[in-house]
């Protein structure tokens, strides 16, 4: 097995790109190499590199993934530092995870860029147009996988390619909304996956919400350290290998632009994003922030203004060239702006710039469709 020794300036993303081809091959990395946070790797550290990338296969039938949990006992193991799960029904060793602090981590197996490639059909379904699936095609390379599960840190219990998770203590969080859109499209999925043990989600937003047990709302440490156990990190692994639920998360991660696209803000002087930028690239851009520094990204889009000796006004009114100005500049404040500055800022722009240049998505303006305005 080939190894690779950190240099200084290296990423997971980074390595993979070109070592293995492919920047979202990182997370292939972090599971051989037990790496819980791809951000901290350190120099002259030594790597071991996966061989040839051998692709997973999608569940297409949907009654695989919903057959996948049973109504009948489980029954969880720990051998050293993983994590099984064995069906009574069913005798074989399921991987659930590996045991990480008060929890366990879970890489996944089933990366969103080949569902949103093998599955336009089933998300065409769900109402989305051909330009949000793109944008969060080009995003998606830098995130989690549709399948990833986290119970070891402080939020819990996080899920999903966006890491969604179900917040602290005594706080909401973005897992019970989108477990909210599946149970609304799919109810019959959510009811097989948590509705019949007990799990359901209430005061739900547009942004976040509540896990309730057994009717009981999980507010405190006490209530939400059941989060941790086991077998719902099993239940959740298992639920992200369902086509439906991984559909409902790319729906789900295209709704998370609504949160701050079309947002008026003084900063960018009651404009909002979608009256500035409009091209699928800049989209795409602005929504890697957003997953990764929420809070920056309108500020940084003002700054970018600045630098780039225009007003919104004047961007709002602009043609192509001004919005490639404006995104050039957005590129360089993004990456050393605010207390802790995005991270990865610079290969994570080079990795969606790579769907430019395949022709995947377009830098011109006014290229983002969506049906979200309407």
């Amino acid at each position: 097995m080939a190894e690779y020794i950190v240099k200084p300036g290296d990423t997971l993303s980074k390595i993979a790109a070109g070592k293995l081809g492919s920047a979202g091959q990182w997370r292939r990395i972090a599971e051989l190499n037990g790496i819980v946070e791809p951000s901290r790797i350190r120099v002259g550290q030594r790597l071991q590199l996966p061989g040839t990338v051998v692709e997973v296969p999608s569940v297409v039938n949907t009654s695989e993934g919903v057959q996948a949990v049973s109504k009948a006992r489980v029954r969880i193991s720990v051998e050293g530092r993983t994590v099984f799960a064995t069906p009574v029904a069913k005798p074989e060793k399921i991987f659930v995870g590996r045991l990480h602090r008060k929890g366990l981590y879970r890489v996944g197996l089933h990366n969103p860029e080949s569902f949103i490639t093998n599955h336009r059909e089933k998300l065409q379904e769900l109402n989305l147009t051909d330009s949000e699936m793109n944008v969060i095609l080009a995003t998606a390379e830098n995130e989690g996988n549709l399948d990833a599960v986290n119970t070891w840190d402080n939020q819990f219990l996080s899920f999903g390619m966006f890491q969604w998770t179900a917040g602290g203590i005594g706080r909401a969080g973005e897992l019970p909304a989108l477990l909210e859109t599946i149970k609304t499209r799919y109810p019959d999925n959510f009811q097989h996956y948590w509705g019949q043990f007990g799990l359901d989600v209430v005061d739900v937003g547009n942004k976040t919400g509540w896990f309730s047990y057994r009717g009981k709302k999980l507010e405190s440490d006490a209530d939400k350290t059941m989060l941790r156990e086991h077998i719902w990190a099993y239940r959740f692994a298992r639920a992200g290998a369902d086509i439906e639920i991984r559909a409902a998360q790319i729906r789900h991660a295209v709704n998370r632009i609504q949160q701050f696209y079309y947002i008026r803000s003084s900063k960018l002087d009651g404009y909002a994003l979608a009256d500035l930028i409009t091209s699928e690239y800049g989209v795409a851009l602005l929504l890697d922030d957003h997953v990764n520094r929420p809070g920056y990204v309108h500020s940084c889009v003002a700054a970018a203004l600045e630098r780039s000796n225009l007003s919104a006004s004047q961007l709002a009114r602009g043609a192509n060239a001004d919005e490639q100005l404006l995104v050039k500049n957005y590129l360089d404040v993004r990456e050393t702006y605010g207390k802790y500055p995005m991270t990865d800022s610079r290969q994570r722009a080079a990795v969606i710039l790579g769907y430019v240049v395949d022709g995947i998505i377009s830098a011109d303006r006014g290229s983002f469709v969506t049906g979200a305005a309407a």
